[in-house]
């Protein structure tokens, strides 16, 4: 049975990914059902520790600006000046209290005075304050936000506990309903001293709902319900009690001994029904100079068994959907990524192959993904660039054979007449020469033999001119070149052939002398050649211009115009390829200056490459009436020419 390589890759996938990713999912959720219930009793306790260190300093933070507030000296001089009553009076005040009317001497005394005006401040700034009230050293009323009920608070355990036999201390009671702002309430009740005096005693109302936190925290998804107990076990806050179906101090909290026996770290238990934590409320021994008495708080939390194995579920369920969406994805993913990165890219390969091997040399690997991806190159990527450059080669390879033999088929056409004329009348007059005996007659035909064979000596040099091989041709020869001089050699060449033709020629060779390194001989033979195809299709009386210019960067231009006929369209993109002599290669003309002669098709093939080698360009202008071919050298050649 054969599988393909993407078959192969899944299964891989399959086996090396796939089964441990889910093996690892697996081992994920057991341990993480145990993690979560660790974690969950953890963030249980957090929770109540973290509630408890707030509501502490919620409290301590009220207890100190209250006391820092009352010892101002507007409100200890109020006290030192406020005159005693009798018992007598106080006992008949205390009685009409609560039935006075609003305009009472008294109550206006009471409600609108100095001290009054600075416990309303202290209440407008600190909104869980429902009520003030200040009294003077016997506990008679002096100040309040409201009337309270009742006027003389001497007999209040609150003043007593914080009076403390004239020794003065912050208490800090339990829970209590207060009948005045009609709210279960924390009191906090504080001496005020000038020195070391008790001058009076306040009481601040702490409504116990806005000091409390919310009843229910969500806790790793579920409900968790707060609870504030008493050293007794008592409820003095609860979900029920906010809700007002129940009343503080009235029940007992079940099994409250483990829990009120806690120390001063918080604790955490599991019971038939319920997951607990608890943590006590600590608070600082003395603020400022007066010691604090506090009644001993519990904060507990606790959720139902079934609410805390319902999150569990929950959450192990989204993490098993989740991590099988992440597993499917990943899985899916990698299937993908093999198809695109390495399946498809080999096939594109193998599908190149065949069709090169079907004979399209212009066919070509898609590479394109090469260097676009996250991690870069591999070695497909290598392959696809080594197949491209093999079938790069191989079509140069071919392109070059095809050339070589439409270059060998041209060059058998054109030396079959080429050569096949003079090689036929030099054998011809070599046996006629036999036969004549005509001195005169004789002269003439070895002057023409001599002419014929200087023809073909022509022929071949232009060829061996052609050959890059340097076993055959010599390299170029770097010297200084005065251009100047170098046109006159080429104009004393050309004056039989310009006299001929009755024509002009122009040499134009700039202001000054222009030196530049290049082989001298290489550099005549472009010119001359330029020149003679500029004669050969100038007609006759016609003027021929070469002239020469510097050029920014470093280069010198060399232009050879003409007034022919200019250089057909057809012909324009093979005027350089060797022995293209026209459009059809057997319509040429043999000759060396003749009005539109073509010869072998070699002249324009030898500059081309002449200039090539010393890293210049050669390029035309063609009209109908006339051609220029311009060629840019360089005066200093770069290193790569040398």
């Amino acid at each position: 049975m054969k599988f393909g390589i993407r078959t192969k890759l899944i299964l891989l996938l399959v086996a090396v990914a796939l089964l441990p990713l889910l093996t690892a999912l697996l081992v994920i959720v057991v341990g993480e059902r145990q993690f979560r219930s660790k974690m969950f009793r953890q963030g249980m306790l957090s929770l109540v520790t973290s509630e408890a260190r707030v509501l502490e300093t919620e409290l301590e933070k009220d207890t100190e600006l209250l006391r820092i507030a009352l010892q101002e000296p507007q409100v200890v001089n109020h006290l030192r000046e406020v005159k005693p009553r009798s018992d007598k009076e106080t006992e008949r005040i205390d009685r009409e209290w609560s039935d006075l009317p609003a305009e009472h001497r008294v109550l206006r005394e009471t409600l609108q005075n100095d001290v009054a005006a600075v416990l309303r401040v202290i209440q407008q700034e600190n909104l869980r304050l429902a009520e003030l009230l200040v009294t003077d050293r016997q506990g008679r009323l002096v100040a309040a936000t409201n009337r309270t009920t009742d006027f003389d608070q001497s007999d209040e355990t609150w003043w007593q506990e914080a009076y403390h036999q004239g020794k003065g201390q912050i208490f800090i009671p339990y829970v209590t309903y207060d009948r005045s702002a009609q709210i279960w309430a924390v009191y906090i009740c504080i001496p005020i001293l000038d020195g070391e005096e008790i001058v009076g005693m306040a009481k601040a109302v702490l409504d116990l709902n806005r000091w409390l936190p919310n009843a229910t925290r969500n806790v790793g998804g579920g409900w968790a319900n707060l609870v504030m107990l008493g050293e007794d076990g008592h409820i003095l806050y609860s979900k029920e009690i906010l809700e007002r179906q129940s009343i503080p101090m009235k029940d007992v909290y079940p099994d409250a001994r483990e829990v009120t026996a806690v120390g001063s770290e918080g604790q955490w238990r599991i019971t038939d029904e319920n997951i607990e934590a608890y943590a006590p409320l600590l608070f600082s021994p003395r603020i400022g100079s007066l010691n604090v008495k506090v009644s001993p708080w519990i904060l507990l939390a606790y959720m139902p068994l079934s609410e805390a194995r319902k999150g569990l579920a929950e959450l192990t369920l989204v993490i098993v959907l989740v991590g099988l969406v992440l597993i499917g994805a990943l899985f899916f993913g990698g299937v993908l990524l093999v198809d695109r990165s390495v399946i498809n890219r080999i096939r594109n390969i193998s599908s190149s192959a065949r069709y090169v091997a079907e004979g399209e040399l212009k066919h070509r690997a898609d590479a394109s993904w090469a260097g676009t991806r996250v991690l870069g190159t591999d070695e497909i990527d290598d392959l696809a660039r080594d197949f491209n450059n093999m079938v790069r080669k191989l079509q140069r390879s071919h392109t070059e054979l095809i050339e070589a033999n439409k270059l060998k088929e041209n060059f058998i056409r054109i030396a079959g007449h080429e050569l096949r004329t003079p090689v036929s009348y030099i054998v011809g007059m070599a046996s006629l020469m036999k036969t004549v005996q005509d001195p005169e007659r004789l002269l003439k035909a070895i002057d023409t033999m001599g002419f014929k064979a200087s023809r073909l000596d022509e022929i071949i040099q232009a060829m061996f001119k052609l050959i890059p091989d340097q076993t055959l041709v010599e390299g170029l020869r770097y010297e200084p070149v005065n251009l100047s001089r170098l046109l006159e050699k080429v104009y004393l060449d050309l004056q039989p052939w310009i006299e001929r033709r009755k024509q002009r020629l122009v040499i134009e060779p700039g202001e000054g002398e222009t030196i530049i390194q290049a082989d001298a001989s290489k550099l005549r033979d472009v010119v001359e050649n330029l020149a003679m195809n500029a004669i050969k299709f100038t007609p006759n009386n016609g003027v021929v211009k070469v002239t020469v210019q510097r050029q920014l960067g470093g280069h010198v231009a060399i232009e050879v115009i003409d007034q022919g006929p200019g250089i057909p369209e057809t012909d324009r993109p093979h005027i350089f390829e060797p022995f293209y002599s026209g459009s059809d290669v057997l319509r040429h003309s043999t000759g060396k200056s003749g009005y539109g002669k073509r010869g072998m098709g070699l002249g324009l093939a030898i500059v081309k490459h002449f200039v090539d080698l010393h890293g210049g360009t050669i390029e035309f202008t063609t009209r109908p009436s006339g051609t220029t071919f311009i060629v840019q050298l360089p005066i200093e050649p770069a290193p790569g020419h040398r």
